[in-house]
């Protein structure tokens, strides 16, 4: 997996920033495997801190959050929580898809018991 960590404006990244993305988005890797890219921005707009994500997903997905916060760390912690709600959400829907073809009825078995 590829991260990128981008400062926009005023907004730095020191290393204790760039150390709590990192943990909290590998967090959020270990509950689904399917990404292959993360593009992380942080941004200060006046006296709030801004931080989005972008997950690109081996699916061909992409998943986007962004949040903020009075500082760059609880931007970058309600973010996490945001990203982990919708990559719950992916994973059910990719394990919802590769077992719904076992349930389904086929136009064979409707027309077998017509006959």
């Amino acid at each position: 997996m590829q991260m990128n960590i981008t400062a926009r404006h005023n907004a730095k990244a020191s290393s204790g920033i760039r150390e709590r993305i990192i943990a909290k988005l590998q967090k959020n890797e270990s509950h689904f495997d399917h990404i292959t890219n993360i593009q992380v921005t942080i941004d200060k707009d006046g006296k709030q801190d801004i931080a989005e994500a972008t997950l690109h997903l081996d699916t061909g997905n992409e998943i986007f959050a962004k949040a903020s916060g009075e500082n760059m760390y609880s931007a970058i912690d309600s973010l996490s929580s945001k990203l982990e709600s919708q990559l719950q959400k992916a994973k059910s829907k990719i394990q919802s898809r590769k077992g719904a073809a076992q349930g389904k009825r086929t136009i064979m078995d409707d027309t077998e018991e017509v006959a």
